[in-house]
């Protein structure tokens, strides 16, 4: 669990604000998908955060250094399993260079200050895990990721369990090599290209370049909704800003995604949270069958899966209506059934953010319950780890931006003590390297370790 004690400059940006088959998603209407999830615009939030912007591109130097090493020992947790690969103890960059990675240049990781355990990575048919040693993967410090060609029963899954939560992630990122260890139909390394104009492509007419599904359950009865939240933590400054013209192309989708988003760009610990169920594409609530069972297998979670009707009972919105939360909002009954999957989307949207704005403690996460989370981007290509927008701003190299620190795909739940000292108790989180960041992480480290 780390605890932090918010800054003041730290800003929260508010506005107020039958079921169909999971696999109902399908090819033809996935890129309208990726364009409609977002909510309607909030021009105050996009302001505030480029107000935030120039703010700190105003700051003299000396306010943008770092004192990360003074404070390294409240913001690093202990890991309880250790690695064959990886000493006691998870390091703090991945221990091997960057041509030694698997899926170069790409390298996906527990985070080190997470206390997160990877219980073992299996096929999405399958209930026994694969053999990662002398694989080029560890379990403790490089983990498979798809590329969207796997075969139906073949996609790669990373159990993983910490205090809070226990699941399983499935994650997909556009133009990366196979995890060609474990796939059958990975090509020879002389193919050069792929065939990308198939239904069998993940990534076939999705505008999509980055996917992650995590289904799973929650271990502790009562945590609220209204506390969980994902984005993206950072433990040094943040590098060189890019021009505002880029900025603002970013803050005018982020304003629109994420609401309620809590935003702090200067200082050592830069961040961007959002709610978890409203930043989700999609949320699915089912019931656990047999907690006791070790029956894993679920090919469901390869799929595309499509947001339910708000009436049907795996609906997140049933949840909040029969909890009560629903009649303060101004939910007290389903909204109307839609045929457009963005509608649903926005309802649940725009419910979880009224919810978290508000800071009700209901509904809570139900531990007999079983809940999917599927999140994607096109913002990031990673192959070049970019931020890609349209023209005529093009794309921008997100290595300057991040200070050799990786981007996390991660849940938590935050709480605040009277003193407003934060708290955050991890559900999962992974880190996700480019190589372009290795070589500022191994500087960063050694003037740590100076230090």
């Amino acid at each position: 669990m780390l605890k932090l004690k918010l800054p003041s400059k730290s800003k929260k940006f508010t506005k107020s604000g039958k079921r169909s088959s999971p696999t109902a998603a399908s090819s033809n209407n996935s890129s309208s998908d990726d364009d409609n999830c977002i909510d309607d615009s909030s021009h105050s939030v996009e302001s505030e955060l480029l107000k935030l912007y120039d703010s700190c591109q105003s700051l003299p130097a000396e306010r943008r250094e770092s004192s990360f090493a003074k404070k390294k020992d409240a913001t690093t947790a202990t890991v309880k399993d250790s690695y064959s690969c990886c000493s006691d103890s998870i390091p703090a960059i991945p221990p091997s260079p960057p041509s030694k990675w698997p899926q170069r240049p790409i390298h996906l990781r527990p985070s080190p200050d997470s206390g997160m355990k990877i219980l073992g990575v299996r096929k999405s048919s399958s209930n026994e895990y694969l053999t990662l040693h002398e694989s080029g993967y560890c379990q403790g410090c490089t983990l498979p990721i798809n590329n969207g060609y796997e075969k139906s029963g073949e996609c790669l899954v990373i159990d993983f369990e910490t205090d809070l939560f226990v699941g399983s992630l499935l994650l997909r990122v556009k133009n990366i090599s196979f995890s060609s260890q474990f796939c059958s139909d990975a090509p020879s390394e002389e193919a050069s290209t792929y065939d990308t104009a198939t239904d069998n492509y993940y990534f076939y007419k999705k505008k999509r370049t980055f996917q992650a599904t995590v289904k799973g359950r929650f271990k502790q009865f009562g945590i609220p909704m209204s506390e969980c939240i994902t984005g993206q933590m950072f433990n040094r400054p943040a590098g060189y800003l890019p021009p505002r013209v880029i900025v603002k192309g970013a803050v005018s989708i982020i304003s629109r995604l994420a609401p309620q988003l809590q935003a702090r760009l200067e200082g050592d610990c830069p961040r961007f949270l959002s709610p978890l169920v409203s930043t989700a594409q999609t949320v699915l609530v089912q019931p656990i069958k047999d907690v006791t069972s070790n029956q894993m297998t679920d090919e469901i979670i390869e799929d595309n899966i499509c947001e339910p009707q708000a009436s049907d009972e795996s609906s997140i919105i049933q949840s909040i209506i029969a909890s009560g939360a629903g009649d303060q909002i101004g939910m007290s009954t389903p909204p109307s059934e839609s045929n457009y999957v963005s509608s649903r989307i926005k309802a649940r949207k725009r419910a979880s953010d009224k919810i978290f704005a508000a800071k009700i403690k209901t509904p809570t996460f139900d531990t007999n319950k079983e809940y999917t989370f599927e999140f994607f981007q096109h913002l990031i290509t990673f192959d070049d780890f970019c931020l890609d927008f349209v023209k005529p701003i093009g794309k921008h190299s997100l290595h300057g931006m991040l200070n050799g620190q990786p981007l996390k795909f991660m849940a938590a739940q935050q709480t605040f003590d009277q003193d407003g000292e934060e708290a955050l108790k991890w559900l999962w989180c992974f880190d996700i390297w480019h190589e372009n960041l290795y070589q500022d992480a191994l500087a960063a480290n050694d003037d740590r370790n100076e230090s």
